[in-house]
């Protein structure tokens, strides 16, 4: 494991870590506030997560590419969208089960959905939204 790689994973983390928050915020406020249903809720706060963490990762985890992304900005969003579906997936299957099997408090559920889907979204974001490309291929 190379120094950029283990710098890239601890940026990662911390994005993923201001996500939990947005995410937390969002899901709080529509569910206690709003009264929306945790199902409802969830998605939304997911969402608004996600869009939070690639801003963050695209000009800070991953910014020594800047230059050389392949893609641009709305495909790069796009594919994160994608490859994070995964992971969300992941939170809101977690965050459901929990609450309604287990009686778990739907913050603690969440969190433990955040967390299982969070080291998938990083091997998709490191080799597939926000790739390199080779030196000599052009911008698409």
């Amino acid at each position: 494991m190379n120094k950029d790689f283990l710098m890239r994973f601890i940026r990662f983390g911390i994005v993923g870590g201001s996500g939990i928050v947005v995410n937390s915020a969002i899901l709080w406020f529509l569910h206690e506030r709003l009264g929306l249903s945790v199902a409802l809720a969830s998605p939304v706060a997911i969402a608004v997560a996600v869009v939070n963490n690639f801003i963050l990762n695209n000009y800070w985890t991953w910014k020594q590419r800047r230059k050389t992304y392949k893609h641009r900005f709305t495909y790069r969003l796009m594919r994160y969208f994608i490859s994070t579906s995964g992971g969300a997936a992941i939170n809101y299957l977690t965050l459901i089960a929990l609450t309604l099997f287990f009686d778990v408090y739907y913050f603690w559920a969440n969190i433990a959905g955040i967390l299982v889907g969070s080291i998938l979204n990083f091997f998709l974001a490191e080799y597939w939204v926000f790739t390199d490309r080779p030196a000599d291929e052009t911008e698409p």
